[in-house]
């Protein structure tokens, strides 16, 4: 169950990040000005992404083995 579940927030993770940096990135910008996030809540996708990872080592030490 512990290993199943840290799997599942990794591919969850990667999948937020890569979301999130695709969708923030400014594709084609050629000045500061245009460097804005073409989604408005990608930054916050990419940190949940981070989070998301970070807290599946979390996830798969506190749960109780199931032996």
């Amino acid at each position: 169950m512990r290993r199943t579940g840290a799997i599942a927030l990794i591919v969850m993770g990667v999948a937020l990040l890569l979301a999130g940096y695709l969708l923030a990135a400014p594709w084609g910008a050629s000045t500061v000005a245009d460097s804005d996030p073409a989604v408005v809540g990608a930054p916050t996708l990419f940190i949940i992404g981070i989070v998301s990872l970070l807290s599946s080592a979390l996830f798969y030490e506190l749960l109780p083995d199931g032996r």
